[in-house]
């Protein structure tokens, strides 16, 4: 997915036909979880479940789910017209890949029987396993789609300074991820940590989603790799760096709802070190990718000199008239 290459035609159509199936399956299961729950008890239980509080089971999608509705919806109407449709179908697929294939395995290993639409869970795998296979497919279609780019068709990259200040701060929310992951496993011991967090023995809280190490492996490592591409003013920049950022924003924004919800930051001035900055990390977080996503939303661009040097293009200039007078009956 270099800069001479870009996703031919074909490629583009199947990509945008499989980014949508993917966002009406998802869009399926929320309109379901609307109707159990309403908009209101939704929510909360959506912003409950990413702080962690460990609420009663009663919904099958989470505020991810949704945040990868949006992604789902974007890449399926950007990806006709983006020079970065490769990178956009790429980073969309392995994200699908990695969040809904431990909870393929979880379901698998929960069901009696096997019974695809049995278990406690009825639909539930056939959605994972189902959008891991459109996962594959967008992979695919990256890698095997593309063909040799115009000359005006290469993507274009943000501009020096937007592009470094948004590297950093991604690379900058990627560290701090990881280092709350550390910190877990050392906290826990790693065996603890990992169980709890990568688990795939029973269904998790999230039912059509990995167990949370999954989720937060799967940012992390989106955002790091954006903010590399970003750094270097790579094509891909605005295609890894924009989900990114809005993955980052949505999910700590459904925290920061949560803790302003039960009040806890009243309690701040009263907490241990430790838990000040817990509570302090979900609005920075947020705070960060809505910079980013402001760095990195293409503005439109100032005219810019045609192939033939500066001014209009041969077919849109006036046809000169005799002597050089664009219009010899002007003023008759």
């Amino acid at each position: 997915m270099g800069e001479t290459q870009i996703l031919g035609r074909g490629g583009r159509v199947a990509g945008s036909v499989v980014s949508s199936l993917l966002a009406a399956v998802v869009l399926g299961w929320v309109i379901r979880d609307l109707a159990v729950g309403g908009p209101d008890g939704l929510w909360w239980y959506w912003a409950g479940q990413a702080a962690g509080y460990g609420l009663r089971q009663s919904a099958y999608t989470t505020g991810e789910d949704v945040l990868l509705l949006v992604v789902y919806a974007v890449v399926a109407a950007k990806v006709m017209r983006s020079a970065s449709a490769a990178v956009l179908l790429a980073a969309t697929g392995a994200l699908t890949v990695t969040l809904r294939l431990p909870a393929t395995v979880g379901l698998v290993q929960a069901a009696d029987g096997g019974d695809l639409f049995g278990g406690p869970h009825p639909g539930a795998l056939a959605t994972t396993a189902g959008s891991v296979l459109g996962g594959l497919v967008l992979i695919t279609l990256a890698a095997a789609g593309r063909r040799p780019a115009g000359a005006q068709e290469a993507a274009v990259p943000p501009r020096r300074a937007p592009a470094a200040w948004a590297g950093a701060l991604l690379l900058l929310s990627g560290a701090v991820t990881v280092a709350w992951q550390v910190y877990a496993g050392v906290n826990l011991g790693w065996e603890r940590y990992a169980v709890i967090s990568f688990g795939t023995g029973r269904p998790q809280s999230s039912v059509l989603l990995g167990a949370t190490g999954w989720q937060t492996a799967a940012l992390a490592c989106l955002t790091l790799a954006a903010g590399v591409v970003c750094l270097r003013r790579g094509p891909g920049a605005r295609a890894l760096g924009v989900p990114a950022a809005l993955l980052l924003a949505g999910t700590r924004a459904l925290v920061l709802s949560a803790y302003l919800q039960g009040s806890v930051y009243e309690q701040l001035p009263l907490l241990d070190t430790y838990s000040q900055l817990a509570l302090v990390t979900p609005p920075v977080l947020c705070l960060l990718g809505v910079v980013v996503l402001a760095l990195l939303v293409p503005r439109p661009a100032p005219g810019r000199p045609g192939p033939y040097g500066p001014g209009p293009a041969l077919w849109q200039a006036p046809a000169p008239g005799r002597y050089g007078d664009p219009d010899p009956h002007a003023g008759r």
